[in-house]
């Protein structure tokens, strides 16, 4: 029926209506149409603006006049962000609900929540499909999916998704309201992109709805729109449907800009039409391209990098040989939705002219370069037909391209060059294969004969006294200004923990105030308690009594007992602290000059080596400590006293005392106030023999323990915190066992009482120039034996039996009294050693280069490839400095080059 101009409108994108004038009829729509009141699958998978929703509009409202209830989803409003699979599945009910009357009263989300605790999503769905929609629906339903491939852009898969659909038809036989449910379909995908799990696919049991492009039979509907305004409107149609190809969305536009231009038409319809499409669509087509549909074709041939290439190869061959047969291929379902080509006949081809002018060869061939690292010379390629090998890739450049074609799929244009590449290389790497085995052999020959030339070739002897006092100075610079104190000490009590275990002290008896005694006795210990065993041991008549408890202040019950004892003891002695903070010591035997003190000396690790024997106070007068007041007033009763000697020297029996320097040892600027001495440790705790104070005060000692002994009585519980780190308390796995001030004081009492009676040695260090001159000797040592034995194996033997020899001698002399230099003699022994090796491969290489060299030149002129092939080898296995030293002795020989 013809319809008045002014009733006529052409739809340019959109959904038109099917009773709306410009609306053209296809042969699928009733296929649609038939086949969905038939109750089957339906999917209308194809490219944009192919009128897919035209088609739905026009056969939804044929079935709502047949009685069939219609729900559209439209997947675009799902969205992707922040999207769960939750979410996702409630908002296809929410879509459900919204879209079908007879459910608009339903509290859904009450449904969902009491739903959801426990079932997955797709079975919350699948449960309100059978419970809720067939249930309160009793017409026929059909739901419409469109944008179905809106699912790819999820980032969860929604293969379970179809597998419900397919599950719904495969239940109609045991569910017959399944049969009333049927779906449709509708998206820009192929169904293999749209599900991984190819058993679940509803795809293989529905039916594909093809869209073809509008037929010159059935376009008369457009016709009309041209009649009365357009002169011979069905031969423009004609001429309109020959630019487009039917194609649905680019036939309304430029039926409607014919239109438009109505008042342009001149000559016949051909030249019209032709005129009207080149400068309305074709030329600048990006700006004119309103609404959007030729950039939407290109950007979607050109969105995904990888498979860019590959597409865009694949319309080149379309648009150079005019077709390509249709495999069914994962790249040419892509290409066709794109919308550039149609399959007709078996064969892929351009779909219209208007896609041919505007993405023609040219435009191929430009997206291509810009995509290709290699374009111009795969252009060269081409000109040559692809006979110029010098157009191929190599080297980096090949690798370059290789790794730029990983993960994409290439035109085969593309895999025919990088193929031809490749075997370029291959061939002229089969040319030179022969050469570089040749070279090779030549330079394994000219080091052999480099090798045999140089021998065991020594640097000079000079650099013996060189490398000596090059590295020995510094060392002993390191071990002056105290960078090498630290380690030095720790091997000073490794040789202290070292020594063999000597025999109980037996002229010192220990009386220890243990844990034990402090919860019976209590803490401070009162004067009654104390003057209690000091009556016990005074009745076994001891030698001398040192009591190192702090007893400055009396501790009732009991003072005047103590006094009493104090003052009828004349062989006791008690304690004071005079470095700060001080303690005074108990007055009545301060008076009587019965007192030491308790002082240490720790060094900087809070480890004690040394003992303070004596000091002076602020009047000059002096101070001498427990241990040294315990052991000279036992000594003297044997008739041996201090006589002092020149230099600050005394002697004590068969001792000769030297007084400790600031640099004695490993020591550096070390405190020497006062007079001290090394502390050659007996051992631990177990040198002396011990009792507790409960012993003592219950009287279980053995008859004459005490009698002519030294006595200490003092602290070992270790709640009382008089505890020392000494050398035993270290080594390879150090423990956590202090020695107790008194066992520290018997230590030192021991020492002084064997060097004067037993002539033990006293520990001493040599003078600061015979050190230092020691350090420089192990120093030349070192360089003298690496420089003589050359072989870096028998070396290392040798440093090591060296080393080994120095650590052995340094631990016999110390245990005669010597403490020799150790640390840094080693550092000079292994480091000179390490730097002749050095020094000698150094000069060995250079020399073995040179050889080689000169053995490779002269076969320069016969074999000049081979010769830059083994020079190329030798450059690459010497060094930097080699390197530039073969480049300047080639760059000097011009005509060897």
């Amino acid at each position: 029926m013809p319809v008045s101009l002014n009733q006529f409108e052409y739809q340019i994108g959109g959904s038109l209506r099917s009773n709306a004038p410009s609306y053209v009829k296809r042969k699928a729509d009733d296929i649609f149409y038939h086949a969905l009141k038939a109750g089957e699958l339906c999917y209308v998978l194809n490219s944009r603006q192919m009128g897919k929703s035209s088609l739905r509009v026009s056969t939804t409202q044929r079935l709502q006049q047949d009685g069939t209830v219609c729900i559209f989803i439209d997947l675009t409003g799902m969205g992707s962000q922040d999207v769960t699979p939750e979410k996702w599945y409630a908002g296809i009910v929410k879509w459900l609900v919204s879209d079908c009357p007879a459910l608009s009263n339903l509290q859904w989300r009450s449904w969902w929540r009491e739903q959801r605790d426990l079932l997955s999503p797709v079975q919350c769905l699948n449960q309100f499909i059978r419970e809720v929609l067939l249930v309160e629906v009793k017409q026929n339903i059909v739901v419409f999916i469109d944008e179905i491939d809106r699912v790819l852009s999820q980032s969860f898969p929604l293969d379970d998704f179809f597998a419900l659909i397919r599950s719904i038809y495969q239940q109609r036989h045991v569910n017959p309201e399944y049969q009333r449910l049927s779906f449709a379909l509708l998206g820009v995908a192929t169904p293999n992109t749209l599900i991984q799990q190819k058993d679940s696919t509803p795809f293989n049991m529905g039916q594909a709805i093809a869209l073809t492009g509008f037929k010159r039979t059935e376009v008369e509907p457009l016709t009309q729109g041209l009649k009365g305004i357009i002169q011979s409107p069905e031969a423009v149609m004609q001429e309109i449907l020959n630019w487009t190809g039917g194609q649905p969305f680019l036939t309304q536009k430029l039926c409607k800009t014919i239109l438009d231009h109505a008042h342009l038409q001149a000559g016949d319809a051909k030249t019209f039409v032709e005129k009207v499409v080149s400068t309305k669509i074709i030329d600048n087509w990006e700006a004119q391209d309103e609404p959007e549909h030729l950039r939407t074709i290109r950007d979607r041939l050109l969105r995904n990098e990888k498979r860019t290439g590959r597409l865009l190869g694949l319309y080149q061959q379309i648009l150079q040989q005019g077709s390509l047969p249709f495999d069914g291929s994962a790249e040419q379902m892509e290409l066709k939705l794109t919308g550039l080509v149609v399959d007709q006949d078996g064969k892929l081809r351009p779909y219209n002219k208007i896609y041919q002018h505007i993405f023609n060869l040219v435009w191929v061939e430009r997206k291509l370069t810009e995509l290709r690292p290699y374009a111009h010379r795969l252009a060269a390629w081409l000109n040559s037909h692809k006979q110029d090998s010098s157009t191929l890739l190599q080297g980096q450049d090949l690798q370059d391209a290789l790794t730029w074609s990983i993960g994409k799929q290439v035109s085969d244009l593309d895999y025919q060059y990088l193929v031809a590449s490749q075997a370029f290389a291959n061939q002229k790497t089969k040319a030179t294969l022969a050469a570089t085995e040749e070279a090779s052999e030549l330079l394994a020959i000219a080091r052999q004969k480099a090798k045999q030339t140089v021998g065991n070739m020594r640097i000079s002897g000079w650099w013996i006294p060189k490398v000596g006092l090059g590295l020995g100075i510094p060392i002993a610079l390191l071990r002056l200004i105290g960078y090498l104190q630290g380690a030095e000490w720790n091997l000073w009590d490794q040789f202290v923990r070292w020594q063999p275990l000597k025999p109980l002290d037996s002229r010192i008896v220990i009386v220890t105030i243990t844990e034990s005694d402090i919860q019976k006795y209590y803490w401070p210990i009162s004067d009654q308690t104390l003057a209690q065993a000091l009556t016990t041991i005074k009745s076994q008549n001891p030698s001398v009594i040192g009591l190192d408890i702090v007893r400055n202040v009396p501790i009732e019950p009991g003072h005047q007992d103590l006094l009493q004892v104090f003052q009828s003891t004349p062989n006791l002695f008690g304690i004071e602290k005079v470095i700060d903070p001080p303690v005074p010591p108990p007055p009545l035997l301060r008076d009587r000059d019965q007192v030491g003190f308790a002082d240490v000396v720790p060094d900087l690790d809070r480890r004690v080596r040394r003992a303070l024997l004596s000091t002076q106070n602020q009047q000059k007068a002096a101070q001498r400590s427990l241990a040294a007041q315990l052991a000279l007033f036992h000594l003297e009763k044997q008739g041996i006293s201090l006589q002092p000697q020149a230099n600050n020297q005394f002697r004590l029996g068969k001792a000769l005392y030297h007084r400790f320097t600031a640099n004695d040892g490993a020591y550096v600027r070390a405190d020497a106030g006062g007079y001290q001495l090394l502390v050659n440790f007996r051992g631990s705790e177990k040198s002396f023999y011990q009792l507790s104070l409960e012993d003592v005060l219950n009287n279980r000692i053995p008859t004459n323990l005490f009698r002519d002994r030294i006595v200490l009585i003092g602290i070992t519980a270790e709640s009382l915190k008089d505890l020392f780190d000494t050398p035993h308390s270290g080594g390879l796995f150090p423990n956590s066992d202090l020695m107790p001030g008194v066992i520290l004081h018997a230590t030192i009492v021991s020492q002084i009482l064997s060097a004067a009676l037993e002539g033990q040695p006293l520990l001493r260090s040599w003078s600061e120039p015979v050190e230092y001159g020691w350090i420089i000797l192990w120093a030349l040592l070192g360089a003298g034996v690496s420089w003589w034995l050359k072989s870096p194996s028998t070396i290392l033997v040798s440093i090591a039996t060296l080393g080994t020899i120095l650590i052995t001698g340094s631990y016999l002399a110390f245990l005669q009294g010597w403490w020799i230099p150790v640390i840094p003699p080693l550092m000079g022994l292994g480091g000179t050693a390490i730097v002749i090796i050095i020094l000698t491969n150094r000069e060995r290489d250079q020399l073995l280069c040179q050889c080689t060299l000169a053995e490779l030149l002269a076969v320069q002129s016969s074999s000049p490839v081979v010769f830059k092939i083994a020079v190329a080898y030798l450059q690459q296995s010497e060094s930097k400095e080699n390197q530039i030293w073969i480049n300047q002795q080639l760059n000097q020989t011009p005509s060897k080059k």
